[in-house]
């Protein structure tokens, strides 16, 4: 694969979270199920991405429950 290839797997990889971030329990099964077809270096930056995205959720619905 080359370096192109596996940056459209991982932008694909995020998408299919983002849809089912609804679902916590199928959110943590997608997300398992990437980290196993992403390279290393891949698979560190969806671990970073994961927890800046679980952030900023909870960050907006804190904002919004409080106006």
């Amino acid at each position: 694969m080359n370096m192109k290839e596996e940056k459209t797997q991982l932008e694909f990889c995020k998408t299919i979270l983002e849809k089912v971030s609804f679902d916590p329990i199928l959110f943590e099964k997608e997300f398992n199920k990437a980290l196993m077809c992403l390279s290393y270096k891949d698979s560190s930056e969806l671990k970073r991405w994961k927890r800046k995205f679980i952030f900023e959720k909870i960050q907006n619905s804190y904002i919004r429950k409080s106006s």
